[in-house]
């Protein structure tokens, strides 16, 4: 397999027309979200990353900053780069990178069927169950 990489975007990069193609592929047509919940306000604030193999988009993930946490939003691996490390290594990449602005810390609202995957990846789960656009999500967070 190839190298799998990240890059880093802004919301006003050119680029950030594949995060909306992934967003649109993976949370409205797969798990059927509203296009109207895809992006919100945060989205012009955010970092944005593309996770790619050197040729292809394999998909995206959203970070935001609340006080001296992230928060991983959004992260959608489109379905034939699933299964493949892609969200692992991501994941990895990230905290590396986010450590080195001092964070310590990411948390995440993982959609409640999807757990076992952050799990694999040192999350707890933290907290009770909730809704959010009508699909259970649990808070789960990473100490790195």
């Amino acid at each position: 397999m190839s190298e799998i990489n990240i890059l880093k975007l802004n919301f006003n990069d050119e680029d950030f027309l594949h995060i909306r193609h992934i967003r649109k592929s993976v949370f409205n047509t797969e798990l059927g979200i509203s296009e109207s919940e895809l992006f919100d306000k945060h989205d012009e604030t955010c970092d944005h990353f593309l996770i790619f193999n050197g040729k292809k988009i394999a998909g995206s993930v959203r970070i935001r900053s609340i006080e001296n946490t992230i928060k991983l939003e959004r992260m959608a691996i489109l379905k034939e780069f699933r299964a493949k490390n892609y969200g692992k290594n991501c994941i990895l990449q990230i905290t590396e990178y986010y450590s080195t602005k001092n964070f310590s810390q990411l948390i995440l609202d993982s959609i409640y069927s999807v757990r076992g995957f952050y799990k694999k990846c040192g999350f707890i789960e933290e907290g009770e169950i909730f809704q959010r656009v009508g699909i259970d999500h649990i808070r789960m967070s990473l100490t790195f």
